[in-house]
């Protein structure tokens, strides 16, 4: 790194005037983007709020409203986890069904279904015998760590298996996100 500041001096003080313009205007142009990023991170704060709202709204809220209706009580992280499993297992099956059936990948998927389903019933049993309500953060974390070790072993395997999962996995947030910011712009130009 000390090499690297002594090269850019040296070949600094040997440039000419037009060099060290051009340098100099380049550098202040490229310090632009970071003086940007905080209207970036402003933009992007309000596509992830609009995402949450939309999934709350139209998504997690109707199904914990279809749950109510068809049993006396279920707590308000249900939907939740059911949503997040819901796209975890369906990632998992589209790999186990695409993978050839001697692939690694392919075992990688039915262990990760299994572990899930069996994490899931574990924590829904513990979350009953303690009698505390089963919240949307619980199911997050179980989705989070589970989707984390899984991706994981799906970039050990690599191939198109691993493309596959992360597509699987990803698009229905991307499209959760894309559907609020239609939403969202809709309702701002009415």
């Amino acid at each position: 790194m000390k090499g690297d500041f002594h090269e850019v001096a040296r070949v600094w003080r040997q440039s000419s005037w037009q060099i060290k313009t051009y340098l100099a205007l380049s550098a202040f142009l490229a310090s632009g983007s970071i003086a940007s990023l905080s209207e970036t991170t402003f933009r992007w704060k309000g596509f992830v709020s609009d995402a949450v709202s939309f999934y709350q709204t139209y998504i997690a809220g109707q199904l914990q409203w279809l749950l109510e209706r068809l049993f006396v009580h279920v707590p308000d992280g249900l939907s939740h986890l059911l949503i997040l499993t819901a796209i975890y297992l369906g990632a998992n099956l589209r790999v186990a069904k695409f993978a050839l059936p001697s692939a690694e990948a392919r075992s990688v998927a039915l262990n990760a279904m299994t572990n899930y389903v069996g994490a899931a019933i574990g924590i829904a049993a513990l979350f009953h015998s303690t009698a505390r309500e089963l919240e949307g953060d619980g199911a997050l974390g179980l989705f989070l760590g589970s989707a984390f070790a899984t991706s994981f072993a799906y970039w050990r395997v690599g191939g198109a298996a691993r493309i596959l999962w992360f597509v699987s996995l990803l698009a229905p947030f991307v499209i959760v996100g894309l559907a609020a910011a239609v939403m969202s712009g809709l309702v701002r130009t009415s």
